[in-house]
């Protein structure tokens, strides 16, 4: 009568498939597998163990490494160290070690080992596997050299902000201005896109240098582009370049803004005024580096940091549709907020003061009276800093104080308050539409369209004025 359990060659059949399969994974793992005895020599190996160190075939290693210390182990006492942590531990110890491949190479590997005992307790065998980590190490290995390099970086530039007052050409020591001063240290310690945000006159272009000089790109050039000032037809040919005859007026190869900040800084102020077409086309060299310049087929790449500037709402124009999603999104990484000079009221006496020592030439400049200095700290400043500077410079030109920001185009100064006697028609005509646009610029918060719509004039004729006149957007 058969007993209740398998018969015998059911039994074995059972054993048999399950060896087959245990085969079948030792045969077909991608994680190394081994088998070693104490003194030093392979039992069995994997075919991934094998691949792993070199070697053609398990056998081709087994029959190769004669001595496992010596010829496995870079560094020969480490096999002792791990068989000295595995005798006086139950269960599997993993290890990290350097290991010689066939061909001689290094590499990192990452060793679960257990020992093997038998019933007296004495160590049989040890049974392990391994896994090839070398390229893992080498990334930690950089993640930890960039955060050591970063560190000291920090400590550099803080190093060099020991005048909590400024930041190179910023002037400025209530609360907003040095969580600014903060954001410009950290932006200046990474190559990262950055956006500066803020009214016109509120210094974007000096936080956009500052970060340059502060960081590891400091050296080379800082290329500032007004994006609102370069004719349409001329935007691909002055940021990509051109080679000789690519349009009617190429006489010769031109460099554009991106050859020139290559392994420096890319400026772009005023963003929002870039039309769609161009926000591609810069997108496609922000993201690769890639660009040809106009009438050449070769492929140029520049390797520069983009800084950004705006007075508008570019969350506003993607809404829109005036600004491209992918675009915003790839500029807008790190933004930084420039408050307005009517938000940090307590750094006007240390603009006044450094302003008047500029604009004198002197470390003794003079004394203003006390009713122009409260005139000075209640004005709202629509221009902001720039008007601050501009004001001064007037106020020392003619000793009476002009806020340019309470504008009437029909309230003009009388001549004889600016114009000597004697002074030519052209002149007088020429100051009057000078105080005309800087008063109806500072009015708008030096918006060019809105300061050409109100003047009647378009926006070329507004810029080339502005030029003329030496009106240069804050």
């Amino acid at each position: 009568m058969e007993s209740e359990g398998q018969k015998p060659d059911q039994a074995l059949e059972a054993v048999r498939e399950r060896a087959d399969k245990f085969q079948s994974i030792f045969e077909n793992s991608t994680m190394g597998i081994f088998q070693s005895t104490l003194d030093g020599r392979f039992l069995m190996v994997n075919p991934a163990f094998a691949g792993i160190l070199g070697y053609n075939s398990p056998e081709d290693l087994i029959d190769s490494i004669e001595d496992i210390e010596s010829q496995f182990y870079l560094h020969t006492e480490r096999r002792a160290e791990i068989l000295s942590a595995i005798e006086a531990k139950e269960g599997i110890s993993r290890f990290d070690s350097e290991l010689r491949r066939k061909d001689g190479s290094i590499i990192t590997c990452s060793l679960s080992i257990r020992a093997v005992r038998g019933a007296n307790g004495t160590i049989t065998h040890l049974d392990g596997f391994i896994e090839d980590v070398t390229k893992a190490t080498q990334w930690k290995k950089e993640i930890q050299d960039r955060s050591e390099n970063l560190a000291k970086e920090n400590i550099r530039l803080k190093a060099l902000f020991k005048d909590r007052y400024r930041l190179g050409k910023i002037i400025g020591k209530s609360h907003v201005m040095q969580e600014v001063y903060e954001f410009i240290l950290q932006a200046a310690g990474t190559d990262t896109s950055v956006i500066v945000y803020g009214e016109s006159g509120t210094g974007k272009e000096l936080v956009a240098r500052a970060i340059h000089d502060l960081g590891r790109r400091r050296n080379k050039e800082f290329v500032p582009v007004n994006c609102g000032a370069v004719p349409q037809h001329l935007l691909e040919s002055e940021f990509f370049g051109h080679k000789k005859g690519a349009y009617t007026g190429a006489n010769a190869d031109a460099h554009g803004y991106l050859d020139r900040a290559d392994g420096g800084t890319l400026f772009l102020d005023e963003v929002g005024e870039l039309s769609l077409d161009m926000q591609v086309k810069l997108l496609r060299a922000i993201d690769g580096g890639n660009y040809s310049p106009l009438g050449d087929s070769r492929p140029r790449k520049s390797d520069f940091r983009l800084i950004a500037a705006t007075n508008r709402n570019l969350k506003d124009m993607v809404k829109s549709g005036k600004m491209r999603e992918d675009f915003f999104f790839r500029i807008d990484i790190v933004p930084i907020d420039l408050p307005p000079l009517r938000d940090r009221r307590e750094d006007i006496p240390l603009l006044i003061d450094h302003f008047l020592r500029e604009l004198t030439g002197t470390d003794n400049p003079p004394v203003l009276p006390g009713k122009i200095l409260e005139a000075l700290f209640t004005y709202e400043y629509p221009g902001n800093v720039r008007e601050m500077q501009n004001i001064l410079q007037r106020y020392l030109a003619i000793k009476r104080l002009d806020f340019i920001g309470r504008f009437d185009l029909e309230d003009v100064p009388h001549e004889s308050d600016h114009v000597e006697q004697g002074t030519s028609l052209q002149a007088r005509v020429a100051l009057y539409e000078k105080t005309s646009i800087e008063k109806c610029l500072a009015l708008h918060h030096w918006h060019r369209g809105r300061t050409a719509t109100a003047l009647g004039i378009d926006r070329k004729t507004l810029y080339a004025k502005m030029k003329a006149y030496g009106l240069s957007s804050p």
